[in-house]
C-alpha cells in the first residue's frame, strides 16, 4: 500500500465536505425570525412644528423641533407614517428639480433611509392632497425600497355642521380616484399598501361627532389594506372595545386594522391650566388612559385582532409632555416581546 494514500483520501474527503457544505446549508429550512412587538410599532410623524398652533393653545409655548426620524429613533422605532399638512407639504418635484441639488421630497426620503418601513401620505391632515400628489410619491418610492405604502389621513373631508346640528362630509377621494390610485401604485414595481385613518366616531351614528358621508364611508373600505382606528377624544377610550368591534363588523375580511395611540388630547381641557389667560384647549392624554389604550393595543396585537400600533407623534416628544417618556419606557418594556404569528 502506498503510504501517501490515507493522506490523499483525507484531503479528498475534506475537499468534498467543503464543497458540499453550502449545498447542505441551502437544503436546510430557512429560519424565519419571530416577529416582536417593536416590529409592529409605527410612529405617525409630521414635519417639525406641524402641531405648533395646537401646542400654543395648550400653553406649551415654543413648539417642537423634533424631526420624524429623530422621533422614531428616540422611541426606538423603525417604521414611520409620514403625514403632511397643507402648510408643511413639500413642493412638487417639478417645482424644485431644476434649481435644487435635491428636491424637498428627495431630502425627506434620504433622511428616512435608516428606517425599515416608510409610508408617505397621499392625503394629509384635514384631507388635503389626493390623487394629484401620487405621481411624485410613486417616483420617490421607486428609488427608495423602504417605502412600503401610502397613507390617507383624515379621509373624511369638507366636514360641516348642518342646520340640524349634525355633521356631513365626503370621502377625500372618489371611487374612481381610489381605483386610479391602485393603478398608479403598480408602477412602483413592488407591492404597496394603502392605509387610512378612521376615527372611532366615523362609523357610530349615535356619536355626537358622527359625520354623515355621501357616498357612505363604508363603501370606500374595500380599497384599503389597513384601517387605523383613532380615538380623537380621550374620554371615548372607554369604548375602545366597542369601536374596534364596529370596524370589524363593516370592513372587508381581508382588510386589517391597526390601533392609533394618541399622546395628546387635542380637544381636552386641562383644569390646571385654565387660570392661564392664554390657555384655550388641549392636554396630554391622562396616565390612566395611556395605560388603557396601550395595554388593550398590546393584547389585541398578540391576539391578531390588530396588525400594528401607530403612535402619534414626533411633535409631542420634546415639549415636556409626561406622555413622551412614559411611551418611551413602555416601548422599552414591551418592544422585545415575541408575537406568536
Amino acid at each position: 500500500m502506498n503510504a501517501k494514500e490515507p493522506t490523499l483520501k483525507r484531503i479528498l474527503t475534506l475537499l468534498t465536505a467543503l464543497l458540499l457544505a453550502p449545498l447542505a446549508a441551502l437544503a436546510q429550512p430557512q429560519q424565519t425570525p419571530v416577529p416582536t412587538v417593536r416590529d409592529h410599532l409605527w410612529l405617525f410623524a409630521c414635519p417639525p412644528g406641524g402641531d405648533a398652533e395646537y401646542l400654543e393653545n395648550a400653553g406649551y409655548r415654543g413648539g417642537s423641533r423634533m424631526t420624524p426620524v429623530e422621533g422614531a429613533h428616540w422611541l426606538g422605532l423603525s417604521n414611520l407614517l409620514f403625514v403632511t399638512q397643507d402648510h408643511t407639504r413639500p413642493q412638487p418635484l417639478w417645482a424644485e428639480s431644476k434649481w435644487k441639488a435635491k428636491t424637498s421630497m428627495e431630502q425627506w426620503a434620504i433622511s428616512f433611509e435608516s428606517l425599515k418601513k416608510v409610508s408617505w401620505s397621499a392625503v394629509g391632515s384635514s384631507g388635503g392632497g389626493g390623487l394629484k400628489t401620487l405621481p411624485d410619491i410613486v417616483s420617490i418610492a421607486k428609488s427608495y425600497p423602504n417605502f412600503t405604502g401610502i397613507y390617507l389621513d383624515d379621509f373624511v373631508k369638507d366636514r360641516r355642521r348642518q342646520k340640524d346640528g349634525k355633521f356631513a362630509g365626503r370621502p377625500a377621494m372618489s371611487e374612481d380616484e381610489l381605483k386610479a390610485m391602485r393603478t398608479q401604485l403598480t408602477r412602483v414595481g413592488r407591492p404597496m399598501e394603502v392605509w387610512t385613518t378612521i376615527y372611532a366616531y366615523d362609523l357610530n351614528p349615535q356619536h355626537p361627532e358622527y359625520t354623515h358621508c355621501e357616498p357612505p364611508l363604508a363603501d370606500s373600505l374595500k380599497h384599503f389594506d389597513v384601517i387605523v382606528l383613532w380615538t380623537w377624544k380621550s374620554a371615548d377610550l372607554k369604548d375602545l372595545e366597542k369601536n374596534l368591534a364596529r370596524i370589524e363588523a363593516v370592513k372587508p375580511k381581508e382588510t386589517k386594522v391597526a390601533l392609533g395611540i394618541y399622546l395628546w388630547d387635542y380637544t381636552g381641557i386641562d383644569e390646571k391650566k385654565q387660570s392661564d389667560p392664554a390657555y384655550r384647549f388641549g392636554k396630554p392624554v391622562p396616565h390612566d388612559l395611556m395605560e388603557l389604550q396601550c395595554s388593550q393595543g398590546l393584547k389585541w396585537l398578540k391576539e391578531g385582532r390588530v396588525c400594528d400600533l401607530v403612535i402619534l407623534g414626533n411633535t409631542h416628544l420634546d415639549i415636556g409632555s409626561p406622555t413622551a417618556p412614559w411611551m418611551r419606557s413602555w416601548i422599552k418594556e414591551h418592544g422585545g416581546e415575541k408575537l406568536g404569528r
